[in-house]
């Protein structure tokens, strides 16, 4: 495997700023906040002082930067995801409000954004390059700066929030016993963002285990039986019903034992799709919400993971504006999944094609800001693609998740209540299909997929 050309897409500092004054560090007060004007955003003009208590995000980014604009998706998800819970995302660019307003309305961005026209800002946090992100603790101090992809972990620590899947999920069966209808729904909500579709399950479950268990016929044993095969659907039905009986100790601890065993990691995030679609399936109320405050990414997700009733998806399909949405930005997930097929069975398989040639065709037709390596610089273990990060493990999950979205869509661009029935037929059929094109020109990569790749 060559790295030269990994090397060169890898970085994402496409331009430096000669500042005289130094870079923003961690742990100084930060710096106040201008611009010469505010979009998304009603009231007086945000600081840091009237922010005081809240977490501040700032994403020095532009229009002119490609890998900027390739990561505002991320961004706004961010904003999404933490807005309620404490985050205040603002995105800080030197461009002028007639250049920002039209991008930011073709692409349904709705964090706040500052124009700094006279890079008042800008010059107080000099940065290195664009993008640069910054984070802002409740006590007004820097608390990170870093990229767009590294974001997340430091905003959720600024938070204060649980970090990790397995911590997660521990927090959602914990909340199954409240009597706080919101309660649980905010820890499914948290599972459902965090969850993966390759968790370790069996070292999660040893973790919560006792030193020392009964097992069902009273004999005791050390929590550190040796792995058996099973199966992973069987193992998601294990942690169904674990959930179940959860706040029964004996029970508890009988099923943990049992997931304790498992030798492959499950799928954590279905099951909390499945969780969430059954305990709070979209109803029209909830999607009339995310329709008016123009989360169209949140109802396609919805959509797609929450078994909404036939009446949501004949409403959903009479937005016009979500149907504006879904033509404009298709084309764009189609393009995010057939990078995650050329990821996915080219880069992380360490099948490149050799030809040289070939090669840069197929590196300027992935077009990704960057990858991550393992330590020993031999594996490519994730790219940075639409704003975050995915990783090796992800990517059969992604492609399928988001070849279904294109199918919604489609269908949701159309002015039609979307399909589900033939989805699956669908996305097996496209994802073949897309796969052939790229074979036809970087021929089939060699070694294969490993074994595990998801069928």
């Amino acid at each position: 495997m060559r790295l030269r050309p990994l090397l060169v897409i890898a970085s994402t500092w496409l331009a430096s700023l000669s500042c005289a004054a130094q870079p923003s560090r961690v742990g100084d007060e930060a710096p106040p906040l201008h611009a010469s004007k505010w979009l998304n955003w009603q009231g007086d003009a945000p600081s840091l002082e009237s922010l005081k208590g809240r977490v501040v995000l700032l994403e020095f980014w532009g229009t002119w930067c490609g890998p900027c604009v390739r990561a505002m998706p991320g961004i706004q998800k961010l904003h999404d995801r933490y807005s309620n819970r404490g985050l205040t995302v603002l995105a800080i660019s030197y461009e002028a409000e007639a250049v920002i307003q039209p991008f930011l309305t073709k692409n349904a961005f709705t964090m706040p954004v500052g124009s700094d026209t006279d890079k008042k800002t800008i010059s107080a946090y000099p940065i290195k390059g664009w993008p640069t992100t910054v984070v802002i603790g409740k006590d007004g101090k820097i608390a990170h700066v870093g990229s767009p992809y590294d974001a997340e972990e430091a905003v959720e620590k600024a938070l204060g929030l649980e970090p990790g899947e397995g911590a997660v999920l521990t927090a959602y069966l914990n909340a199954q016993k409240a009597t706080d209808k919101q309660k649980k729904r905010d820890a499914l909500d948290r599972l459902v963002e965090k969850a993966t579709p390759s968790f370790d399950v069996s070292a999660w479950a040893k973790s919560h285990l006792p030193g020392e268990t009964i097992q069902d016929g009273g004999a005791p044993f050390t929590a550190t039986p040796a792995k058996t095969s099973a199966n992973p659907g069987d193992s998601v039905e294990r942690l169904r019903k674990l959930s179940e009986v959860w706040t029964d100790a004996k029970q508890r601890t009988a099923m943990l034992q049992k997931l304790s065993i498992v030798v492959e990691p499950i799928d954590l995030a279905a099951f909390a799709q499945q969780a969430m679609a059954k305990a709070f399936p979209l109803d029209t109320a909830e999607l009339n919400i995310l329709l008016k405050e123009k989360k169209y990414s949140a109802v396609l997700d919805a959509i797609g993971t929450r078994a909404p009733a036939s009446a949501v998806l004949n409403a959903a399909a009479k937005d016009a504006d979500l149907a504006a949405f879904c033509r404009s930005k298709v084309g764009e997930v189609r393009t995010s999944v057939k990078k995650a097929i050329m990821a996915h069975h080219w880069v992380f398989a360490n099948a490149l094609p050799k030809d040289e040639e070939v090669n840069k065709k197929f590196w300027s037709e992935l077009s990704i800001s960057g990858i991550e390596t393992s330590p020993d610089k031999k594996q490519v273990v994730s790219i940075f693609l639409g704003g975050e990060s995915l990783h090796r493990d992800h990517a059969a999950a992604f492609i399928r998740t988001h070849l279904a979205r294109t199918f919604l869509m489609e269908d949701l661009g159309a002015r039609k209540p979307p399909s589900q029935k033939k989805l699956p037929e669908l996305v097996e059929d496209a994802k073949k299909e897309i796969l052939r094109d790229l074979e036809s020109r970087y021929g089939k990569p060699e070694p294969h997929v490993p074994q595990g790749d998801a069928k």
